[in-house]
């Protein structure tokens, strides 16, 4: 197989971008929501990063002679290929951080953040409206192919931030704290509707509670607030799901708006 040879020959000629490359897709797979999870085994994570380098490699590796750099610089061209993939998992972590707290406004209001469950992607106590929410997401991410789009930002990246090369200035930080900020914007629009909802519950309750005292108000507060969040998670999402799938659109194009800062 004359093909495998000429890319076993490529890679022994320039291993260290090889490394690069596998340092840099590696950590989006690890760091990524949806391969995360503690049930996807660490090799078949790192099979899968492998398969994927075999394919982009051909089409960014550069000529870096690794005989001629000392330890420090090698450590450095490592370090700064995970820093990218650091960022990259970042902008997309953002859209499942901002579900995870909406759904914690909302049972804080409802009740249910008193009881926790195991998420099994991140072995983590997160509440039932939490986990409902995150659920959504992924399976809204695989199917608009959201995987594929990551893939294919990222090997776009490499035409703006050439392996080796990633240096946060002014810019970048800024565009960095703007999505940090997001997660907490989008996490009250997607609360909001229910929680102000479940808020007037409350006060309708306290007023008749008010009206009438022979009443056990208590009684029925919780089981009521349960029955009116399960018709208002039924009735938003018709408008969470459509948000939730623009906000995964706008999270992949601002991959590529984020290496525009750095284009050289």
């Amino acid at each position: 197989m004359p093909g495998s040879f000429d890319f076993l020959n490529l890679v022994s000629l320039n291993m260290l971008p090889f490394l690069m490359v596998v340092t840099r897709l590696g950590t989006i797979l690890f760091i990524m929501p949806p391969f995360r999870s503690n049930n996807i085994p660490n090799l078949i994570k790192v099979l899968i990063t492998l398969a994927i380098t075999i394919i982009v490699f051909p089409l960014v590796s550069i000529d870096i002679d690794i005989s001629q750099l000392s330890y420090f610089e090698i450590f450095n061209y490592l370090i700064t290929e995970l820093l990218v993939g650091i960022t990259i998992g970042f902008i997309i972590s953002v859209i499942f951080t901002a579900v995870q707290f909406a759904g914690s406004l909302i049972d804080f209001n409802s009740g249910f953040g008193f009881s926790n469950v195991i998420d099994p992607l991140t072995q983590e106590n997160i509440t039932i409206t939490s986990k409902f929410y995150l659920l959504i997401a992924t399976t809204l991410f695989f199917t608009i192919n959201g995987q594929s789009l990551v893939i294919g930002a990222v090997v776009e990246s490499y035409d703006i931030l050439p392996l080796g090369v990633f240096k946060l200035n002014i810019e970048s930080m800024s565009f960095l704290l703007r999505l940090f900020a997001n997660i907490f914007s989008i996490g009250f629009k997607i609360a909001a509707p229910l929680t102000v909802t479940l808020f007037l519950t409350e006060v309708a309750l306290a007023v008749l509670a008010r009206a009438i005292p022979q009443m056990n108000v208590f009684i029925i507060c919780f089981s009521l607030k349960i029955s009116v969040l399960f018709i208002l998670l039924a009735v938003t999402l018709i408008n969470t799901v459509p948000y939730m799938q623009s906000l995964f659109e706008d999270s992949f194009l601002n991959i590529r708006s984020f290496f525009k800062f750095f284009s050289i």
